[in-house]
């Protein structure tokens, strides 16, 4: 009988290989801020720095950020535009427009940052009505921040929204404009315009206005905490048709007309309607200033038979110090052959002024609860 094989001893389980190390994560610093004076700018104030300006935007590229030079003044006789999509636009600079017939500066990109300057008009002769004369416009763009940027003087609007999505304009100041201080019109949805800061405007303080010619109105638009003071034409806030729009915690002192105008307006301006829009919360002082203009402090006005405001909503609104010439403080009001649908007014304090409330349309269109005054 053959010998048993002897079983080979075990031999010991060879050492797990340590895997290869990663590769340390590589760390891109970001590209240094490109500056006006990289491309011949002075900054001086007298200087034409038109041609630098231009070619400082125009050679961003996505992820880059523009320094404007604190304490700079940056003197510009043209239109200057931003075409490149995600950049930042950054510092305590001014820029400074000389020539009012071409003196805006044009955000035509998705995604771009203004943050901190001030975009000045120098003198004005008139009121200017065209894209090219509005201070600062924003164009059917989507994503465009603006902060703290300041608006000194403008030949039309202060700034002009026209069918820009997700925006944001946030703590930004506008004084002495031609027209409105802000304006947002055609097919502009979707933003927020935050703690503005407009004195002295030429018309509305801040406008939603909807043009049945732009084919779609404004919709889902928050003002928010906006203050005005002391425009010299137009409205104080107002919604000229729009949807979904909400008017929260508004202060106005010393408007023209009506501190808090909701309507729609027919010919010439043939505007859609206004519906769901939102009043939370309003201070307005001194109204209707404009003895040759009877709104009173809010109005609600339906000028458009194919376009009756509907689903208006307002709450906590105190007026104060109204004039006493207006026919009234509170008003609902439509031309002939036009309409208004379901109109709520919630906790109205009303102090000083002359009559406090009027309405020429069916009393069941409109619900006044809670009012002092």
């Amino acid at each position: 009988m053959a010998a048993p094989v002897a079983t080979a001893a075990p031999r010991a389980a060879a050492a797990p290989t340590s895997p290869a190390a990663a590769p340390a994560p590589t760390t891109v610093a970001p590209a240094p801020p490109l500056t006006p004076e990289s491309f011949g700018a002075v900054g001086d104030g007298s200087t034409d720095d038109t041609a630098a300006l231009q070619r400082s935007l125009d050679a961003l590229r996505p992820g880059d950020t523009l320094a404007i030079g604190d304490g700079k003044v940056y003197r510009h006789t043209d239109i200057l535009t931003v075409r490149t999509p995600d950049v930042r636009i950054v510092g305590q600079g001014t820029l400074l427009a000389t020539n009012e017939a071409r003196s805006e500066v044009f955000v035509d990109a998705d995604r771009v940052e203004v943050d901190d300057i001030t975009l000045r008009m120098q003198t004005t002769t008139r009121r200017w009505g065209a894209f090219e004369q509005m201070k600062l416009r924003l164009g059917a763009r989507t994503g465009i921040v603006v902060r703290r940027v300041v608006i000194d003087g403008s030949a039309a609007a202060g700034i002009y929204l026209w069918g820009s999505s997700s925006f944001l304009l946030e703590d930004v100041q506008v004084h002495d404009t031609r027209a409105d201080g802000i304006h947002l019109t055609g097919p502009t949805h979707d933003g927020t315009v935050r703690r503005a800061l407009v004195e002295r405007s030429g018309d509305d303080g801040v406008a939603v206005v909807s043009y049945r010619n732009d084919r779609v109105p404004v919709a889902r638009v928050l003002i928010d905490r906006p203050t005005v003071r002391g425009n010299t034409w137009g409205r104080g806030v107002s919604v000229v048709g729009g949807d979904d729009i909400t008017l929260r915690d508004v202060k106005v002192q010393a408007s023209s007309a009506a501190a808090i105008y909701i309507a729609s307006e027919g010919d010439p301006w043939n505007t859609f309607a206004p519906k769901r829009v939102r009043v939370q919360t309003a201070d307005l002082q001194g109204s209707n200033t404009a003895s040759g203009v009877d709104h009173g402090a809010f109005l609600i006005y339906s000028g458009n038979p194919s376009s009756p405001p509907r689903d208006i909503s307002a709450d906590h609104v105190t007026i104060s110090d109204t004039r006493r010439g207006a026919s009234s403080q509170v008003g609902v009001r439509a031309d002939g052959g036009c309409a208004i649908v379901h109109v709520s007014l919630y906790k109205f304090t009303v102090r000083g002024g002359g009559n406090v409330f009027s309405a020429n349309v069916p009393s069941d269109v409109y619900t006044r609860t809670s009012w002092v005054g």
